[in-house]
């Protein structure tokens, strides 16, 4: 007889989710892996009963598929079940046609530490939510002016991907930097060609860190409003 598979995610599928069609095919997995008779030992049924079930004459049990999945891993699994039938398996789903809106936000969250998962949402919210990140836009102002404030500071500490601002040395003379070349000026193009062609280096640095945390920001509002309509739309 075939090896029992490691079985820890099976508890995490919601067998009755499962459609007729997922059922057989996980039936006719197990019968091609173990052969006829290993499948009627492994599974416990009769000869007549495992006929039946491939042919579609009778529906798979849940006690039936539960055995078998412990002769499948989680790969063979996955490529058995696919879309609507992955959601249903996983509790996404509910047998009513209802969706699980927690277990749906806690995925959009992961977004927050995973860079594929942000650009995958990211360009399925753009191509099916168009005119709703419009309207949305509407949030973030059209006019900015650079002003030095907390959030900034904590941004330079904490938030920055690479070489966090950790001494107050640096700090302070990132920051009169800024008071003293950029402060209470618009974004525009003319402030960013009057940066770049500045002889010090040490502003255009100042500058570049703004613009990061200008984009930190907007990411975050439109994250937390997307996240919201979403969960507001599913209701």
């Amino acid at each position: 007889m075939g090896e029992l598979k490691g079985d820890d995610w099976i508890y995490r599928i919601d067998i009755k989710g499962l459609s007729d069609d997922v059922r057989r095919e996980i039936v006719k997995r197990v019968k091609d892996k173990l052969g006829y008779s290993g499948a009627l030992e492994a599974l416990g049924i009769a000869r007549g009963s495992l006929f039946n079930y491939l042919h579609g004459i009778r529906r798979v049990p849940d006690d039936v598929i539960r055995k078998a999945l412990h002769y499948l891993d989680e790969s063979e699994f996955n490529q058995v079940v696919q879309g609507f039938d992955r959601l249903r398996a996983v509790g996404i789903v509910r047998d009513d046609g209802s969706i699980d809106y927690s277990l749906i936000l806690q995925a959009v969250a992961l977004a927050s530490r995973d860079e594929y998962l942000k650009q995958a949402i990211l360009r399925f919210a753009v191509e099916h939510f168009r005119e709703d990140l419009r309207r949305m836009l509407g949030l973030v102002p059209t006019t900015i002016k650079l002003t030095w404030d907390k959030g900034f500071e904590e941004f330079l500490r904490e938030r920055k991907k690479r070489r966090k601002i950790t001494t107050e040395d640096t700090l302070e003379y990132y920051r009169n930097l800024f008071k003293k070349y950029l402060e209470g000026k618009t974004l525009s193009q003319d402030l960013i060609d009057y940066v770049i062609s500045y002889p010090v280096k040490w502003l255009r640095n100042v500058f570049r860190h703004y613009i990061q945390y200008l984009y930190y920001t907007i990411y975050t509002i439109l994250g937390r409003s997307l996240q919201k309509h979403m969960a507001g739309s599913w209701k």
